[in-house]
């Protein structure tokens, strides 16, 4: 499923893998801040895992998560909803 798609769909929750949230930030640190040995050295990955704690506590949106994930990753919507998509177990 496209992120367009999915954010456009009618859903009333997302249910996420267990261990989701090490696993995703460690695909998304191993990916796109290769070079970073704790997160809070660079400025984007340290967004990158505040807006996963949010997302993980029900303060934000699945579409806000992606948008904020995009900008910190400097990369597409579609890029980061491919890799969070692995999480998620039913919507």
């Amino acid at each position: 499923m496209t992120y367009e798609q999915f954010t456009n769909a009618d859903k009333k929750g997302i249910v996420m893998v267990s261990d989701w949230f090490n696993s995703f930030l460690g695909e998304i640190d191993a990916k796109y801040f290769p070079n970073v040995k704790y997160y809070r050295d660079d400025e984007n990955d340290t967004k990158v895992h505040y807006a996963a704690e949010l997302f993980n506590n029900g303060v934000i949106t699945y579409a806000t998560f992606v948008k904020r994930l995009a900008k910190a990753c400097n990369d597409t919507h579609e890029n980061i909803h491919s890799i969070l998509f692995k999480y998620i177990s039913s919507y």
